[in-house]
Parts: C-alpha cells; structure tokens; sequence
C-alpha cells in the first residue's frame, strides 16, 4: 500500500508507547492486591529490569517472594539492597528477620529484627518487629519446655513410648469422631503427667464435643499455668463461638490472629480455627503461605481455603480450591460439590468445621 505524503508525515509523527519500570510496579502492586503473587513476582521482576537503581521495586519483589515461600532469594535482594544503599533501607532489615525465621535461623531472626528497630525506632514495622521478637522468644520456650517434658517421660513407670503412643492414639481417636474413646486414654496421660499440656488440650475438646462444659475451666486452667498456650486459646476462641458467645470468644481470637507460628503444624492449625470462628480474610492470608508440597498432603486445607474464599465472594477461587480438595479425597468439599451442582448451595451450608 502506497502512502500519501500526508501519511508519511503522520508515520514519522508516531511516538513510540514505552513502558517504564513505573509501570510495571504499578501493575505489580494491583496483581500483588488481587492475590496473584505469580504474576505480582513476573511484574516486579521487569520494573526492576527496567529501573534497576529503584530500591523501593527491589524490596517489593523482595517481599513478594517471602510470600510464596522463596526466603532465600527474598535475602540476596534484600542485603543487595542494604549494600548498595546503605541503612537508608532500614525496612529490609525487618524483612530478612521474616525470612530468617521461616528458615529457622532464628540467632539471624533475632540480630536482623533488632537492628531494625535501633534504626527506625517507631517505624512502620517496629511493633510488627517486637512482635516477632516476642514470638521467637516463646517458640524458644516452648522448645526448652518440649526437651523437660522428654526427660520428665522417662521418670515415669512407663516408657516414654507408650506414652507417646498413646497420646498418638487419642489424637487419631478424636480425629475420627470417637472422642469419648480418647476421654480415659486422656485422663490417664494427665494423671501420670499433670503438667502435660497437649494432653489437657485434647481432653478439653474431648469433653466438649461430648456436650460437659467443664471444658471452658479446663482449658483456662492451661492458661493460668502456661500463659500464652496456643491451643489452649484455639480452644476457647472455638467453644465459645460454637456457644454463639461471641463477646467471650473475641478476646481469644484477638490474640490468635496476632499469633504468627513459625512451626508449620501451629500456622496450619490457626488458619483452620480462625475459618472456625469466621475470621476469613486472616485464613486466606495464611494458608497461601503453606508450601504447595505441604498443602497437597492436607486437603481439608484446601477445603478451609475455598471456605474462605466463598465467603469473601470470590466464588471461582473457592469452587477452583473444592475440586482440588474433593479430589484428595476431602468428603466435606466433595458435598458442597455435590450441592453446587445440583444448584441447592446455600450460604448457610457452607461453614468450616473443625471436627
């Protein structure tokens, strides 16, 4: 096709659309708000293509990758970032703690949160940064409590390994519906081991689920004798909204959503008991950060996520996660399935329950 001269002088006018590294973060940040950590990543990763000397779009793809569970490599940004612009940065310091604790370098965890809050006392993450001080220190506990309670099994007239296996049995007892089977396995561990607090956890939801309300004294009881236990708050953030006691409830919730375990099965369970208690939003939040491996093994979590995601109204997300859970073999997901299909779904049907 032959141009006019008019054409030509339109043709040599056209500026070409470049695209910044401005534009691509941006794009990012609205990817990164939707939830599409993927695509959130691949955008970050052009912007700082683009821009290389922005460090505010290095320590977002930094801290985009820490929530798909790449830590390391969140780290080699975040310290290229310190090196090439100094303390200014501070903020990355309070990052690489993060990343150090799902790691568990928690000696790192701890120099890196600190030397944060030296730098930006009364920043934007310095409560968030002795929060994360304060867990570690609790984890610690728990852990030199974990070892005293090894030594203390083996005074006992048993082994340990009965014990351990019969805790074992009791857990598997009430994880299939038969908590008045695990009830005396139970009370026969705390009587040999008073200060057995797993043990007076799942006695309390045994009793619970088997209608006696001492239950509520039992579990506060752990709380007096061991301030802060996780599950002993699970517990009662749980009994109480099943009581439909919600004023009594939100204290134990509060405190479980300001709980961000570094062990998996502890991050596992708080996502789980804040989709109990409707907390949904926090769940999804928290199950996206399970490694995918780990999610495949546990489909009810699967099942928890696409509770969530319904009742936030992102209904593709939530009937995407029921297949994949109804596939594992998760029989909850695989009724609401059933009920989407047969177009009788209500709201009301769709609750996640613990037990």
């Amino acid at each position: 096709m032959n141009l006019t001269p008019e054409n030509e002088q339109e043709n040599r006018n056209v500026i070409p659309f470049y695209r910044s590294g401005d534009y691509f973060f941006h794009r990012g940040i609205i990817a990164y708000r939707k939830n599409h950590l993927k695509r959130a990543v691949k955008l970050f990763e052009r912007a700082v293509k683009l821009t290389d000397q922005e460090p505010v779009f290095h320590v977002q793809l930094a801290a985009v990758l820490s929530e798909i569970g790449q830590y390391e490599r969140s780290n080699d940004i975040l310290e290229m970032v310190l090196t090439n612009h100094g303390d200014d940065q501070s903020e990355c310091y309070f990052f690489m703690a993060n990343n150090y604790a799902y790691l568990g370098l928690f000696e790192k965890a701890e120099e890196a949160a600190k030397r944060y809050m030296v730098l930006t006392p009364g920043g934007e993450f310095f409560k968030d940064a002795g929060d994360l001080l304060d867990l570690m220190q609790v984890e610690q506990n728990e852990a030199e409590a974990d070892a005293d309670d090894e030594e203390d099994w083996e005074s006992f007239d048993l082994s340990s390994d009965e014990y351990i296996i019969e805790h074992g049995r009791a857990r598997t007892l009430l994880r299939d519906g038969k908590p008045e089977e695990a009830l005396p396995i139970l009370q026969d561990i705390i009587t040999e081991h008073p200060a057995c607090w797993s043990a007076h956890n799942h006695l309390a939801e045994a009793l619970f689920r088997l209608g006696d309300d001492s239950a509520f004294e039992l579990s506060r009881n752990v709380l007096q004798e061991d301030e802060g236990n996780l599950f002993a708050l699970c517990n009662l953030a749980v009994f109480y909204t099943m009581k439909d006691n919600e004023l009594s409830a939100a204290p134990f919730i509060d405190a479980i959503k300001r709980i961000y375990p570094l062990d998996i099965e502890h991050h596992m369970k708080v996502a789980q008991v804040l989709a109990a208690v409707g907390h949904y939003e926090q769940v999804i939040g928290r199950i996206m950060r399970v490694e995918p491996f780990i999610l495949e093994r546990e489909p009810d979590l699967f099942h928890c996520l696409a509770v969530a995601y319904y009742h936030t109204d992102q209904y593709e997300k939530a009937l995407f996660y029921w297949r994949r859970a109804g596939k594992l073999g998760n029989k909850s997901a695989a009724e609401i399935l059933e009920k989407v299909e047969q177009g009788t779904l209500l709201a009301r049907d769709v609750e996640y329950h613990l037990w």
